[in-house]
């Protein structure tokens, strides 16, 4: 963390965290790893870009990826615990702090495809139980890669980063088939509360985006057609990263010739 920074990294009322350094950078901010006083245990804490933080869109999303944490309990779903505002009015939330290493690392780290296939195939059937269960409260990932599987020490797997994630749209027949499969109730975020604007379709992206890794992508997606999304297209995901723990590679790489958005796209 910047040093000059660090000032302004103080939750807003909450005198009971120490921020003790940077885990992890990614496309929407930093993680940072900090230390709840009252509880005496580590977390994990998420703070938005400050430059980032100046687009209301990106707040927005910001805040629904916490709700959404917040809202799903699964083992397989790491747990959302506040969400707040720092010192700066940039948002962050905390959320549990996990210790081990990624599907991805896992997979590089083999020397042949057949070392450990019966565990690693264990671990995908978590994340697909993981999975199922957000599927049944309506909340698609969009974003599902080996990266994007934490195993820890212990053999727990979660499934982590839902900043792209997305709550589907209510009201139709496939949410009144969900409600009638499920007990749990649906998720709601800033965009998908009961008092919807009319017209609203909850947690829609912008329609023509797209969002997600490429070489994992179901074609709809890659085509920029989110109004198509649904959970078919975290199925295709889990199928891809199923191909690569197969046979060491996903779907779709570079080839030279098209680009990898292209070759998903096509389905080439």
């Amino acid at each position: 963390v910047d040093p000059a920074a660090a000032s302004k990294l103080v939750p807003q009322g909450r005198g009971n965290y120490q921020l003790l350094g940077e885990i992890a950078r990614g496309g929407m901010g930093i993680i940072l790893k900090g230390h709840d006083t009252d509880l005496g245990r580590d977390v994990a804490v998420k703070v938005l870009d400050s430059e980032l933080a100046k687009r209301p869109e990106v707040v927005q999303r910001f805040v629904e990826e916490a709700q959404i944490g917040g809202q799903l309990q699964h083992p397989g779903i790491v747990p959302v615990y506040e969400l707040g505002l720092m010192a700066d009015d940039r948002p962050y939330f905390t959320m549990k702090l996990i210790k081990g290493r990624t599907f991805a690392a896992l997979l590089s780290q083999r020397k042949s495809l057949v070392d450990d296939r019966g565990k690693l195939l264990s671990i995908f059937e978590s994340v697909c139980q993981t999975m199922a269960y957000a599927h049944s409260k309506g909340v698609l990932h969009r974003d599902l890669k080996p990266a994007n599987v934490m195993v820890g020490a212990f053999g727990e797997v979660q499934v982590v980063d839902w900043g792209l994630s997305k709550v589907l749209r209510r009201g139709g027949v496939a949410d009144e088939k969900r409600a009638k499969e499920s007990l749990h109730s649906v998720i709601e975020t800033v965009r998908s509360g009961p008092r919807d604007r009319p017209g609203s379709t909850g947690s829609d992206s912008m329609i023509g985006s797209v969002m997600g890794t490429p070489a994992y992508m179901a074609p709809e997606q890659a085509a920029g057609e989110v109004e198509k999304l649904d959970e078919r297209a975290d199925v295709f995901s889990l199928g891809a990263i199923l191909c690569e723990l197969l046979t060491g590679k996903p779907p779709y790489e570079d080839d030279g010739k098209d680009s990898v958005v292209v070759q998903a796209a096509h389905a080439m």
